[in-house]
């Protein structure tokens, strides 16, 4: 027993020396094994610091945390090289427009206080399409694919689907906060199906939907039409409607009244947000946003000069095309001297995706009846450079406002026909400072690398 006593303290003072060892300071830089370690303190978090925590109270929590997805979804982390142009994305297409338009205060109460960022999208099994992003408790959005990022031009459906994300995501957010108006779910009442998935696109279409994902439920209706107006932009919205049924139409049509009147009561101008998005997405290079994608798809069937108009006093015009377009007045004002005629406007006519008409609508002063003189045109489009030509050709007829024409061949010609042809232009929405109401509902035209050489009207369907 004596031996087995002293084994036993033998043993216990053995450890007692070994624990004492826990106690010695081990200088060991774990950073450096871990560069995703919440304990460092990485230029990424700096950037995120200052452009996010300091200026609008947001967390942007990227290092992989189940708890922000839950055990019910399959997720990855996301890169870290892809966070920072990531959240560039967020200021500049999101952030950054609702600031401008709305304001400090709004953007400082309202933005979501909390971002996450996974690397994929969110998988609940083998057969799930994948959730791209959520929007919680007001305060929350989560977005998914940050892996998928690259930079432009490659990235522009990244950029671009970030985007339809945070617009949709935040219209659940501020839905939230300040309830959908009562009468927008009457506006589809009936028309709405789950699965959404069972919904085809076009059926969708037609029943006055953005989305087949619209067709789900009221409150996703709501965020993808918030979204979907955002993001692709009037000229887009206004083409599905007019593309629906006639009921399909009236409905669209409703649900962006409702929502124009929505941030109008929130005290956000929704046109001028609408342009600031624009803006962004213009600057991605997206089609939609573009006028010359728009021209070479003929969405629009005429373009209106008149100078006389208000519009060119307050916006201006170039002298490089006001002396073309006066000269041909002043011809036609002297044509005869018992009948004065005065030249109304001037429109180009896009009769199809290649040939225009250059109609000069011109009033008898005595009786007040108008007059049409056509030349006929040919036009091509780039939708990728945004480069347009005119070419005269031969006159499509010899009567009616062909033969109107003819009265004033020699003027045209040497006056708006020099001017339009021998020329690469360059296709873009006009005038830059056009108030936000009517942006995307004005176009133009400027000389290649000449910008001060341009000419622009009102654009009808």
């Amino acid at each position: 027993m004596k031996n087995i006593f002293k084994i036993n303290i033998l043993i216990l003072l053995i450890c007692v020396s070994f624990s004492c060892r826990k106690t010695e300071t081990l200088n060991v830089d774990y950073s450096s094994f871990n560069a995703d370690d919440p304990r460092t303190n990485t230029a990424l978090d700096q950037w995120l610091k200052s452009n996010f925590l300091d200026e609008y109270n947001i967390d942007v929590i990227y290092r992989y945390n189940r708890y922000y997805h839950g055990n019910t979804a399959n997720v990855v982390p996301s890169k870290i090289e892809n966070i920072q142009p990531t959240m560039q994305i967020v200021l500049d297409g999101f952030i950054g427009p609702y600031r401008k338009v709305a304001g400090s205060t709004f953007s400082k109460t309202y933005m979501p206080k909390e971002w996450v960022l996974f690397g994929s999208y969110s998988y609940a099994n083998t057969s799930d399409p994948g959730v791209a992003g959520t929007a919680s408790g007001g305060r929350r959005i989560t977005l998914y694919g940050v892996n998928e990022y690259q930079p432009l031009p490659a990235g522009q459906f990244f950029a671009w689907d970030r985007q339809r994300i945070m617009h949709h995501e935040f219209g659940h957010i501020l839905n939230q906060i300040i309830p959908i108006p009562t009468d927008w779910e009457s506006i589809s009442k009936g028309f709405y199906k789950q699965p959404y998935t069972d919904t085809p696109t076009e059926t969708a279409h037609q029943n006055g939907f953005v989305t087949s994902y619209a067709s789900g439920q009221p409150t996703e209706d709501y965020a993808e039409t918030i979204s979907w107006l955002l993001i692709n932009g009037q000229v887009w919205y206004d083409n599905w409607a007019n593309t629906a049924s006639a009921d399909g139409k009236n409905r669209l049509i409703q649900k962006e009244l409702n929502v124009i009147n929505y941030f109008n009561n929130l005290g956000v101008n929704f046109k001028e947000l609408q342009r600031e998005v624009q803006l962004y997405m213009k600057g991605i290079n997206l089609n939609e946003s573009r006028f010359p994608y728009w021209l070479g798809r003929k969405q629009f069937s005429s373009l209106t000069i008149n100078l006389e108009s208000d519009l060119y006093t307050n916006y201006g015009i170039s002298d490089d095309f006001k002396t073309p377009y006066n000269q041909m007045k002043a011809a036609i004002l002297a044509y005869s001297s018992s009948a004065k005629y005065h030249m109304d406007n001037m429109q180009i006519l896009f009769d199809s995706q290649t040939g225009a008409t250059v109609r000069i609508p011109f009033t008898a002063a005595a009786g007040g009846t108008q007059f049409n003189a056509d030349y006929t045109f040919t036009y091509t489009v780039n939708a990728a450079t945004g480069e347009v030509t005119f070419t005269k050709v031969a006159q499509a007829g010899t009567t009616g406002t062909y033969a109107n024409a003819a009265l004033f061949t020699t003027a045209f010609t040497n006056s708006l026909q020099a001017y339009l042809t021998g020329k690469t232009f360059i296709a873009d929405w006009m005038p830059t400072g056009i108030n936000a109401a009517n942006y995307m509902k004005y176009g133009g035209f400027s000389v290649k690398n000449a910008a001060t050489n341009y000419f622009y009207g009102s654009l009808a369907y």
